[in-house]
């Protein structure tokens, strides 16, 4: 059997549909060696490199009060500050260090000195997937070994490139479909032009994947949502389902 990578879009909530779409994938018999994640889709496949199966991590999704972790920190440059988090992702959640994952993994940050993009894959998990998630400048940078984090999705939003020496062959799942509209008022513009910039960043990781699965429906949903885990869920593996077909060539391949 080949060694298939995952790759996972960053997305924020939107990124629930990805398991989903994983729970379909293993339906199919599909099983991964190794996860790239950006962003929200650090968060979900840190979970999944932990051992922990789509319907385990969407209950514990749903079970945490993610706005309990927030404090206004506009006087420092970013609208909010992530408070807690990182002790809850590492006490709580045993997400401490790269180690005692089940299946490598790769978290992407983008260096704010730099501009650049590092996979990472070894060092404090819980800091460097908040670091992924640090959507600059809603949320707060993230210093960690003497240089500054920010969301890993501004340079390259779906990772597949994180797995290319460890894989034979990628699978990618980009939650930032791109909907066509002429957004009015300031916050639909913010948002649409903020999956222009997506978008544009998840090319050159399609083009890698050998298998892609995009949930369109989640066009209709804001990133911030974490009201529809459930029905974010379904429409992944919903999405899957519809590529069966391509599922189906893909196994074939191996």
């Amino acid at each position: 059997m080949s060694k298939i990578g995952i790759a996972l879009s960053g997305g924020g909530s939107r990124c629930v549909a990805q398991l989903g779409a994983i729970k379909f994938l293993e339906e199919k018999g599909l099983h991964f060696s190794a996860v790239s994640g950006s962003s929200g889709g650090a968060i979900a496949g840190a979970l999944y490199a932990s051992g922990r199966s789509p319907d385990e991590i969407l209950a514990l999704l749903k079970e945490i009060d993610f706005k309990s972790f927030l404090k206004y920190y506009l006087h420092k440059g970013s609208l909010y500050k992530i408070i807690g988090a990182e002790e809850y992702l590492r006490d709580e959640i045993g997400l401490k260090d790269f180690e005692t994952l089940q299946i490598p993994f790769y978290c992407t940050v983008v260096n704010f000195k730099t501009g650049l993009a590092e996979y990472k894959n070894s060092g404090d998990l819980a800091k460097l997937i908040l670091a992924s998630c640090a959507l600059t400048p809603v949320f707060a940078p993230v210093e960690y070994a003497g240089e500054t984090y920010i969301d890993g999705g501004f340079y390259d939003n779906l990772p597949a490139a994180a797995l290319g020496s460890v894989s034979e062959k990628i699978v990618g799942i980009n939650v930032n479909p791109m909907f066509e509209s002429l957004p009015k008022g300031f916050k639909k513009r913010l948002m649409k032009s903020l999956f222009i910039m997506l978008n544009a960043n998840v090319r050159e990781g399609k083009r890698l994947c050998n298998l892609y699965i995009e949930p369109h429906d989640m066009s209709r949903y804001s990133i911030f949502d974490i009201k529809n885990f459930d029905i974010f869920y379904e429409i992944g593996y919903r999405e899957a389902q519809r590529h069966e077909k391509e599922i189906d060539r893909f196994l074939g391949e191996l």
